[in-house]
């Protein structure tokens, strides 16, 4: 303002003396004389009053104690004040807020160190300093009303330099106040936009670096504003894009051009934020660019959407599904290669063909009226026949969908296809299935119906030889039906996968061991001799399910062979040149029979189900023609394979393999022709002790293997002496002696046994290749005698018979089915076992505290507390925890199953795939196992 005051006495200084010289001219020109001093000062006085009157500003002046003295016509106008109204007093008390008065004093009084009083030394304290005062303030009009002034203090001097006054010079800011709180408003307003605005808001300058960013930058960019400025967000783009981007970036700023890009930021926790960015230049007065103002859109649904299109766009793509558009007028115009490849087409080839060109043309007015329907309700499903581009016809499964454009108009459909020729052959098949299946169950049904009608009619005389012959048909024929069903429960589940195949390491010579002897006593029944050559092999396997492919094709085997033949069973690793048929390592077992032979052209089909040679063999032989269906099957979960080969008239041989540990291939091959034994169950510390006594090293190792793999702990020694001194020091449970031996012979062997009071109890059973004398009883020294090479299973029962001590045993019988139950109890009867029996859980925890049963025999499908929760209760208490178990059940049981079911020692058997006499033999065998336990 002190440049505004010097202005302003500079031009009425220069008017004066414009205006006097001017005077002074016309003055000359009238009277040729220049004026006096009184007309001069006269002039002077009235130019500045007039110069005063005319200003737009308010000047005052005033002694130098306060007092008016001048009161321009501008601060009349403005203040409302005529001059004769204020001129003589002091200012403050006119025009002036007293509040103002007393805040400025307190202020000047901290800032000179002085106290300053409020009244007319507030406004000219600096003044008289020497120093320029200008304030704003605000001026009290004489109606009260009030607007701000700027004003100015100046003293005034006379020729000694003497303060004789001072000058006040004021202006009206009101205008000027407007728009400072017009400006603050539209900066507050800026700021609160940029903060609160939902997109990120930046400014750099000319050179590109940052300098302002509102929060939600800041957020996008993962970083503090401090560290935005500058240069600070190129660090934060991710580092695939940081390069393009500052080159974009140059690029604008060196043209002048707008910015504008999609990049990303990596925020400290590896976030990442896709953004979009645009800026636009910022110009100065003269249109140089001084800088870029922008803002930065979170577009990272935006780019996952993207990402999910073009994820589904590749699905589509490659999905097996068709899929394809067409357009109102039924031609093409989307298809993806599954779509094509159905119908042999190339995508390109499609693309605008008519839809009746891939159409049966017998199915295209059910395809039409499909299409009617769609186009009413929205969508159709419906299956058809459809051409393939070589002509071929397949069946479809179509489903077409209404398809829209952003107006809601309809632009034709999408069609959605699959081939379901292969559904359509299942379906074929299966009806087949059930048709064959049908007919094999109502067959032994109708026999088995017809036969016990006729007994309870009494048709048939009770105890003829008719009602037996009916008796032996209902018999046979319910065999036949259990094995039927098992056998399709079987295929059928294991096809489906639902019925674990739990493969483990097994010997592939004990796994045909195991099966010979399953079938021994069918080949007795049939008259055929077994011959079996097993190889030792490891192999990884499910041995039940393996045993289940040898006894089928060893069953078959016997039944298709004449009284007197053999059936050889054999197993070999395959010659190296042999080797380039299998991919893998394998072992190759056969069964060969000498039946009659087997038609070439049958060779395949009789692994299909029902596939036989001829329709009679189920009625004759007993066979339900899925045997072999299972066995392809089984060896196929294996990785394994299985053909024949036949000589009508002379017999077939059944192959198959079963891939070998890789760690076996370089072993050599290890034949054992000795017998095998079921390896049942491994010795422990409370398995009976064998001690056997044999000259002869290999058939001390041979015999030991076998008795090890029944269950017993194996003891052998070499000669008579020795064995004497074992048996006082061990205690066994049986003695195996041979009576051919050097030095000292099996009878006086036997005679020093029985002679040791340690060991003169012990039973000693006879090995030797020496017949005894059938006329003369056994010494009662000796517990039973077996000739060599030993019958394994003669051998198995004298130990049984030597091992087992008299006692009672008892067995509860825990069984729903009363009529099962009694089938159950009258078995146990027959052994002279007491049998107990409980219908329900509850029921059969109660007897089992009472009796602590030596066997338990369980069904799963109990009332009041099923199978699961006998065994859990009985396992919580001492006594019952170790109770052998037999579970008979008719569910099929995963291994988790099982071992929930473990009591002591368990044997898992499923209804209706165990013929009662081989559930007789397997619990007797265990029973007798647990007595001799």
């Amino acid at each position: 303002m002190s440049e505004l005051l010097y202005t302003f006495f500079i031009t009425i200084t220069a008017i004066i003396f414009v205006y006097i010289a001017l005077v002074c001219v016309k003055l000359m020109a009238k009277a040729g004389k220049f004026p006096s001093n009184v007309q001069l000062e006269a002039t002077n006085q009235k130019l500045q009053q007039a110069i005063l009157n005319s200003a737009n500003y308010t000047i005052i002046s005033t002694t130098p104690d306060g007092i008016i003295l001048t009161f321009n016509a501008a601060a009349q106008r403005w203040l409302g004040y005529t001059a004769e109204e204020v001129i003589g007093k002091t200012t403050p008390e006119i025009v002036h807020d007293k509040n103002e008065v007393v805040k400025v004093a307190q202020e000047l009084s901290q800032e000179l160190g002085v106290t300053i009083e409020p009244g007319f030394e507030v406004f000219v304290a600096k003044a008289r300093l020497g120093q320029v005062e200008e304030r704003e303030w605000t001026y009290i009009r004489k109606d009260g009303s009030r607007f701000p002034a700027l004003l100015s203090v100046t003293p005034l001097y006379d020729a000694e330099e003497n303060i004789t006054g001072f000058l006040g010079i004021g202006s009206d800011i009101t205008a000027r106040k407007a728009a400072e709180a017009a400006l603050r408003e539209s900066e507050y307003r800026y700021a609160t936009l940029a903060q609160t605005a939902p997109v990120g808001i930046f400014r750099n300058d000319a050179s590109g670096r940052c300098i302002f960013a509102n929060e939600r930058a800041c957020n996008l960019i993962g970083s503090p504003l401090e560290d935005v400025l500058g240069e600070g967000w190129v660090q934060s783009l991710h580092p695939d894009d940081r390069l393009r981007i500052v080159r974009e970036w140059n690029q604008a700023i060196k043209q002048n051009l707008p910015f504008k890009a999609e990049y990303r930021f990596r925020h400290p926790n590896n976030v990442i934020n896709w953004v979009i960015s645009q800026a636009i230049p910022e110009r100065g007065s003269n249109g140089e660019v001084t800088g870029y103002i922008g803002t930065m859109t979170d577009i990272n649904d935006r780019k996952r959407a993207e990402e999910e299109l073009l994820h589904l766009s590749q699905a589509l793509e490659s999905a097996v599904e068709g899929i394809s558009q067409l357009d109102t007028q039924g031609h093409y115009i989307k298809v993806n290669p599954a779509y094509a490849q159905i119908t042999g087409y190339t995508p390109e080839e499609m693309i605008g063909m008519e839809w009746t060109l891939t159409v049966h043309p017998d199915d295209q007015e059910k395809m039409m009226a499909a299409y009617r329907q769609m186009l009413k309700n929205g969508k159709v499903e419906m299956e058809a026949r459809a051409m393939r581009k070589d002509g071929s016809a397949f069946y479809k499964q179509v489903v077409m969908v209404k398809a829209y454009n952003q107006q809601q108009e309809c632009i034709g459909h999408y069609c959605f296809m699959k081939d379901i020729s292969d559904r359509r052959e299942v379906e074929r098949l299966k009806d087949e299935f059930v048709s064959v299946v049908s007919h094999e169950l109502r067959t032994p049904l109708t026999s088995i119906s017809g036969a016990l009608d006729l007994l309870a009619s009494k048709v048939v005389p009770a105890g003829s030889e008719d009602a037996q012959r009916m008796l032996n048909i209902a018999a046979n024929n319910t065999d036949r039906l259990v094995r039927l069903i098992n056998d399709i429960l079987d295929i059928e589940r294991i096809e489906s996968g639902k019925i674990q195949i739990t493969p483990q390491a097994c010997n592939a010579a004990d796994l045909m061991t195991q099966s010979v002897e399953v079938m021994e006593e069918l080949a007795e029944q049939g008259g055929i001799q077994l011959s079996m050559s097993p190889l030792s092999a490891h192999l990884w396997a499910d041995p039940d399910r393996i045993i289940q492919v040898f006894t089928n094709l060893i069953s078959n085997a016997i039944k298709f062979s004449p009284v007197g033949a053999t059936v050889w069973v054999t197993a070999k690793i395959p010659e190296k040149s042999e080797l380039e048929k299998f991919p893998t390592p394998v072992i190759l077992f056969e069964v060969k029979d000498q039946g009659r032979g087997i038609p070439a052209d049958k060779l395949e089909s009789i692994f299909e189900r029902f596939g036989q040679v001829d329709a009679s063999d189920s009625r004759q032989k007993g066979g339900t023609g899925l045997g072999l269906a299972i066995c392809r099957s089984i060896l196929q979960h294996h990785g394994g394979q299985i053909w024949a080969e036949s000589t009508l008239g002379e017999g077939s041989t059944f192959f198959f393999t079963l891939p070998i540990f890789p760690e076996e291939q370089n072993q050599e091959e290890e034949f054992l022709h000795l017998p095998h034994t079921t390896p049942q169950h491994p010795p422990d510390s409370t398995s009976p002790l064998i001690l056997h006594c044999d000259d002869d090293f290999s058939v001390r190792a041979v015999m030991q293997v076998i008795l090890e793999k029944q269950g017993y702990q194996v003891m052998t020694v070499a000669s008579g002496k020795e064995a004497v001194e074992k048996a006082k020091l061990n205690q066994p449970d049986a003695i195996i002696l041979n009576l051919m031996m050097p030095d000292m012979d099996g009878w006086e062997t036997l005679a020093l046994l029985k002679q040791q009071p340690e060991t003169q109890n012990v039973p000693v059973i006879i090995l030797s290749g020496v017949t005894p004398d059938h006329n003369k009883e056994l010494s009662h020294d000796v517990s039973d005698w077996i000739i060599k090479p030993p019958d394994v299973k003669l051998l198995c029962r004298a130990l049984e018979k030597a091992t087992t001590k008299q006692q009672a045993i008892k067995v509860l019988v825990v069984e729903d089915d009363p009529d099962l139950a009694q089938v159950l109890i009258a078995m146990f009867n027959r052994h002279g076992i007491s049998t107990f029996y409980a219908q329900k859980g509850r029921e059969a925890i109660q007897i089992s505290q009472n009796i602590i049963p030596d066997l338990l025999v369980l069904d799963l499908g109990l009332p009041e507390w099923d199978g699961f929760a006998v065994v859990d209760w009985l396992r919580q208490h001492q006594h019952l925890y170790h109770v052998p178990l037999v579970v008979y059940t008719a569910r099929d049981l995963d291994e988790s199953d099982r071992q929930r079911l473990k009591l002591g020692e368990t044997l898992f058997l499923t209804k209706g795939r165990i013929n009662p006499q081989e559930f007789e033999q397997r619990v007797i065998t265990l029973l007798n196992r647990i007595i001799c336990n």
